[in-house]
């Protein structure tokens, strides 16, 4: 097999060397600059990062648990396209979730909290200035992990960070589609402002519609590419 050469770039810094190459190679999944169809070698990954073969392992096995990639033993992996079905399990999971956290903090929403839910929506509006996919999901990300964060439920929080790479993943795709990203930051302006209302049938409806809208944008794309094929 020819020497691949991959371009991540450098090194994340994390706690440990396999956490450094699992926020690597899971930033370079979300900017595209590992191909669905291609199988890369572990030996590869392991020269680009430029450690040893242990934490690069390490990083790929969390991330087959995780259902991001296709793990082969000593060969390399192939990063894991989700399937219609696999994307409405996804999605249908995450509404629940994100259905209770509004619940959860709707009645009891201060001036406090909802400044800071302002500023991460604000923040999460320049960055779609930029017209950066990567930085927006990160943004989006982190407009969702705010509500959630205010729920004081660590079960809820986990669950959402346990399909939280798989959503990145997933949603990566539907940003080239219709200028996504300014149609989720519309949404995300409607969430709020049902939520400044304290409305619980109004953030409810408007984050159900925001769930569904980005489903049917990845499911799109994954239609597109098939079609392509």
């Amino acid at each position: 097999m020819p020497r691949q050469n991959l371009q991540l770039g450098k090194l994340l810094p994390a706690p440990s060397l396999k956490e450094m190459a699992l926020a690597t190679i899971k930033e370079a999944m979300l900017a595209q600059k590992l191909e669905w169809d291609v199988m890369y070698t572990e030996a590869a990954l392991t020269g680009e990062l430029g450690i040893s073969r242990t934490p690069v392992r390490e990083a790929l096995i969390h991330l087959a648990s995780k259902g991001l990639i296709t793990y082969f033993p000593r060969k390399g992996f192939k990063i894991k396209l989700l399937a219609e079905k696999d994307v409405r399990n996804l999605f249908e999971l995450r509404l629940v979730l994100e259905l209770a956290v509004i619940r959860h903090i709707t009645p009891d929403l201060t001036k406090k909290t909802l400044a800071e839910i302002e500023r991460v929506r604000a923040k999460y509006q320049q960055v779609v200035q930029k017209e950066n996919p990567v930085e927006s999901i990160h943004a989006n990300m982190a407009f969702h992990a705010c509500l959630a964060g205010l729920t004081d439920n660590s079960y809820l929080i986990s669950a959402l960070n346990e399909i939280g790479d798989l959503i990145n993943l997933a949603s990566v795709r539907s940003l080239e589609i219709d200028s996504r990203t300014l149609e989720a930051l519309d949404e995300h302006e409607r969430i709020v402002a049902e939520l400044k209302g304290h409305s619980l049938s109004g953030a409810s409806r408007e984050m159900e519609a925001h769930i569904r809208t980005t489903e049917e944008r990845v499911l799109a794309r994954i239609r597109n590419s098939a079609a392509r094929r």
